[in-house]
């Protein structure tokens, strides 16, 4: 997959046999973006045409509204894998700037989408907006389809039957509560973090539960506090873990949340080893025991409770 990262790098001539373009912020690739990229496939593939995703390296929040800009549910490097995984030709992934968001719809449609990319059909969700101000919309697509020679769709809302409309605000909202079931429903997939492993206070390790603990900047969104079952994704293995998030608080009430993994039936050295940790149930909150014993029988039950949900 091509990736290409400002509009003053795209080279027309490499669109001249046109293009089917999917427009959106794509935070999470959620079962929405799924269906906008299963339409783009479609399309491209049937023309004959590159399948082209426009999107962008930065949440426009981040420079709008800073404040109120929430998390990323994936990192730059996650959402590039799950494009080609998805069967994308070209990312343009740009940055959402001042010079950007001055960009007029009717401008950023004609003078990017079609003049450089060649545009023959555009999609984009119900609820996307783009051009200065956020004034365009599908009905201007539409419109400017007709102007310009391209065909314009506008996928409507997945909806979760227990949740309602699948949204990258949904998804946030259920992985900050640690809803982690809720959230895979809505991703089509567990949610992940990832990480480097790191050096611990080796605590576990006494206590005959090692664990890989992720340090530095952790890719994706970490989910609330607590105790979940899930997999640690090791090149191509994926393996069943008991996974902490959060501090110790029999050990350390006052620290900083930490992403720690107990792989099941596993004892190889991952120091310095890129990891995902995907996360399939919730098992508990956190909790202070005050008794070492207490612990360790908690510890225990856990991941009894791992296994049989996982069957490891």
């Amino acid at each position: 997959m091509l990736v290409i990262e400002s509009l003053a790098d795209i080279r027309p001539s490499d669109f001249a046999a046109g293009s089917c373009v999917a427009i959106g912020k794509f935070d999470g690739l959620h079962l929405g973006h799924q269906s906008i990229l299963d339409r783009l496939q479609i399309e491209a593939r049937a023309e004959g045409q590159l399948a082209v995703v426009f999107t962008f390296a930065n949440n426009p929040l981040s420079y709008l509204n800073p404040e109120r800009c929430p998390q990323s549910l994936m990192s730059r490097e996650q959402r590039l894998e799950a494009f080609e995984a998805a069967g994308v030709d070209v990312c343009v992934m740009v940055e959402f700037d001042a010079e950007f968001s001055a960009i007029p719809a009717t401008e950023f449609v004609r003078d990017v989408l079609v003049e450089r990319l060649h545009a023959r059909h555009i999609i984009m969700g119900a609820d996307f907006r783009f051009g200065h101000r956020g004034a365009g919309d599908g009905v201007l697509l539409r419109e400017l389809g007709e102007t310009h020679g391209f065909t314009a769709e506008v996928v409507e809302w997945v909806e979760d039957p227990t949740s309602g409309p699948v949204s990258s605000s949904a998804v946030r909202d259920a992985v900050l509560r640690g809803d982690v079931e809720t959230a895979a429903r809505m991703l089509g997939r567990s949610p992940a973090v990832r990480g480097e492993v790191v050096h611990g206070d080796a605590r576990g390790r006494e206590l005959g539960f090692p664990t890989a603990n992720l340090g530095g900047t952790i890719e994706g969104l970490v989910p609330a506090d607590g105790v979940y079952a899930g997999w640690v994704r090791i090149g191509a293995e994926l393996l069943v873990a008991a996974i902490s998030v959060g501090n110790n608080p029999t050990f350390t009430p006052n620290e900083q949340s930490r992403v720690e993994a107990f792989v099941l039936d596993f004892d190889r050295d991952l120091y310095g080893q890129r990891i995902d940790v995907r996360f399939a149930h919730r098992l508990r909150g956190t909790e202070r025991f005050d008794s070492l014993d207490a612990l360790l029988v908690q510890m225990h039950a856990d991941v009894a409770q791992t296994r049989r949900l996982l069957g490891a």
